[in-house]
């Protein structure tokens, strides 16, 4: 292969070396020598037109004021002629383009090893990128996806600088390019030729791959249409402001994909600002949050994120009321938010000590069944009936004497008989009366002595289970549960992996599917608005074509999901099993992973079900070391009954 070499206007001699990449206006190459230089050539016929900018933003030293942009260095010229060929730049070394991060089955092999708090970090680096373009004087004009390219570590750097809108000497160099999906709502549908781009018109494009990748690829006025006739294109949904994630829903008349995150996941802070970005406000000349509103609110935000409680791979932010991720992976079926990644040790980084755990839950003794309470309730002093059993009594014995009285008058009157005897029966049914049924009082102290025995009962019931054993061993049956689940883990991992290996060619399929993205595909009916709206339903590669998800999108009828199925079994015809090649290690991965997950959970109930059991055990010992307030009040209560009642009995 022959080595292409220019010259830059100081006559040194450039050589290029391997390719990097080729676009639309040229191809980016290596620049041989020290240094991570590149060099981007243009194709003939568009390098006289670029000319007068790129010697104006080399003449200007943009790049040696921005760190996060590859400005143009030098200008490059064709060694035979002299005429203007490009320029060089700093090299984007070990970078991809930012969509690589934010598409999920791209992040699989791309960016194995990202977390959520990765993407919220890069985000904010990209808008730091964007701040420092604008306080340049630039303004990038085509913002996109392929603009941003992120390293592993979140670090960014943008490209494609030749075509930012530049201002030299009075002369405005614009931006003549665009890409619909990331141009605002008041510049759709115009030729950019002589419009004069802004920092406002790039907080649009700014917010869009902030939404995009906070949202798993999910295109923020892609949804569920809810008016009436049809669904409007992307376009026209941009112009209309029909951000399907708003909380105006009564004006966008849109609600977002299915089992997606949404905007109450979000820090409201966050949620507001895409609220004004997306919105009309956001057309006025400071209307939509500036790069440097959000470097703020990212920062502050990633200060919210928390692990997830049920995934060691997932974080969301503190506000949300549960997972999202988890909610995507229930609700698609096969996705995968974020890579499994293993860990040997509980959360907290400490390293698990089982034996001693299970020593410590076995050690603690039972308590065994509770004491007699009765035995437990203190002395009580020699009890006398109460006043009201005194009164009680003697009103009993009045009675009693007034009924004797009655009964010997009763007789007397009956033995007169004639009218006498009349008088005598009455006489001794007053007698009866009096001696036999008790006073009033009687039967409320009655009624008072068996609720104290009732009382009494109770509290020995509630006293049983505060101090006998049955919660202690039914606690310490649950954790022996725990312990055999724990130490079945190996063997069901093992299991599982070998189980990999009888389904090696389904996987391979799978990964072979999953490489062949819709973006990339030519298929009839399916432009790229309609790609844009499949990646946001989550059907982003041949892996996820499936004809009942596309059929069930609003505007996608079978015709077309036809034509994406038709595609999928083309790209199922270019698969061949490998036998020799080993299971995925990501597959391996993913299942040590979930059993690590099931493992720290385990060991954590456990270490709750330990401090439980010390505690069951403290307070079944001190509850009979000190029986309750309410206990001894109940055992007095009943005792004062008791001598009451035998008190009634001698009257």
């Amino acid at each position: 292969m022959s080595v292409l070499q220019y010259r830059t206007r100081s006559g040194a001699t450039v050589r290029l070396s391997a390719p990097l990449g080729q676009g639309g206006e040229g191809t980016v190459s290596s620049v041989e020598g020290p240094g991570e230089l590149a060099a981007k050539i243009y194709k003939a016929g568009l390098a006289a037109g670029r000319e007068n900018k790129v010697l104006a933003m080399v003449d200007a030293r943009l790049h040696a004021t921005n760190q996060f942009v590859a400005y143009p260095l030098d200008a490059l010229f064709d060694m035979r002629s002299g005429t203007f060929a490009g320029f060089t730049m700093r090299k984007a070394s070990n970078r991809k383009e930012v969509h690589e991060l934010y598409s999920p089955s791209s992040r699989k092999t791309a960016f194995p090893s990202a977390t959520f708090p990765l993407l919220v970090r890069a985000m904010a680096n990209v808008a730091r990128a964007m701040a420092s373009v604008h306080a340049s004087g630039c303004v990038v004009g085509d913002v996109n996806h392929s603009v941003v390219m992120v390293a592993s570590d979140a670090t960014i750097t943008l490209i494609d600088s030749d075509s930012f809108q530049f201002k030299a000497a009075g002369k405005v160099f614009p931006c003549k390019v665009g890409t619909p999906d990331f141009t605002p709502p008041e510049l759709q549908g115009q030729s950019f030729e002589g419009v004069l781009r802004t920092a406002n018109h790039d907080a649009f494009g700014l917010a869009t791959l902030v939404f995009m990748t906070l949202f798993m690829g999910r295109f923020p006025f892609v949804g569920r249409f809810k008016g009436a006739g049809d669904m409007p294109d992307i376009e026209r949904s941009i112009r209309e402001y029909r951000f399907a994630y708003s909380n105006r829903r009564a004006a966008t008349q849109m609600e977002p994909p299915p089992h997606v995150p949404t905007l109450v996941d979000l820090p409201l802070p966050l949620a507001d600002a895409f609220e004004r970005a997306f919105g009309p406000l956001g057309v006025s000349p400071s209307g939509r949050p500036t790069a440097s509103d959000w470097v703020g609110l990212l920062d502050r935000a990633e200060a919210d994120l928390v692990k997830c409680n049920q995934s060691a791979s997932h974080h969301h932010f503190r506000q949300a009321t549960g997972c999202p991720w988890c909610r995507m992976e229930r609700g698609f079926p096969g996705f995968v938010a974020f890579v499994p990644m293993v860990s040997a040790s509980t959360p907290g980084g400490a390293p698990i000590d089982l034996g001693q755990l299970i020593a410590a839950i076995r050690g603690i003794p039972d308590p065994g069944p509770a004491p007699d309470l009765a035995k437990l309730m203190p002395a009580l002093p020699n009890l006398v009936p109460s006043p009201a059993t005194k009164g009680a009594g003697r009103s009993r014995v009045g009675r009693r004497f007034a009924g004797v009285v009655s009964g010997f008058a009763g007789v007397g009157l009956f033995s007169l008989g004639g009218g006498g005897a009349l008088f005598g029966i009455i006489a001794l049914i007053v007698a009866f009366g009096l001696m036999f049924s008790p006073p009033e009082i009687v039967g409320t102290l009655s009624k008072a002595a068996k609720a104290s025995q009732a009382e009494w009962e109770t509290a020995k019931r509630q006293f049983e289970l505060s101090a006998g054993n049955a919660t202690f061993l039914k606690a310490r049956q649950d954790a022996e549960t725990l312990i055999q689940q724990v130490q079945n883990l190996p063997g069901e991992e093992a299991r599982r992996v070998e189980a990999l290996d009888a389904k090696r060619r389904d996987l391979q399929m799978q990964r072979h599917l999953e490489r062949f993205k819709i973006a990339q595909a030519k298929v009839s009916g399916v432009g790229e608005a309609r790609k844009l709206t499949l990646r946001s339903y989550g059907i982003e590669t041949a892996a996820d074509a499936d004809y009942n998800k596309i059929v069930a999108i609003r505007g996608f009828g079978p015709a077309t999901a036809n034509n994406i199925i038709k595609w999928r079994g083309t790209v199922e015809a270019k698969f061949a099993f490998d036998p020799s090649k080993p299971v995925d290690p990501q597959d391996v991965a993913a299942i040590k992973a979930d059993v690590m997950k099931s493992r720290t959970d385990l060991v954590q109930r456990l270490r709750q079900t330990t401090a439980d059991l010390q505690k069951l055990a403290s307070d079944v010992k001190s509850s009979r070391t000190s029986p309750a307030p309410q206990y001894i009040a109940a055992w007095t209560a009943h005792r004062q009954a008791e001598v009451d009642m035998k008190a009634l009995n001698v009257f």
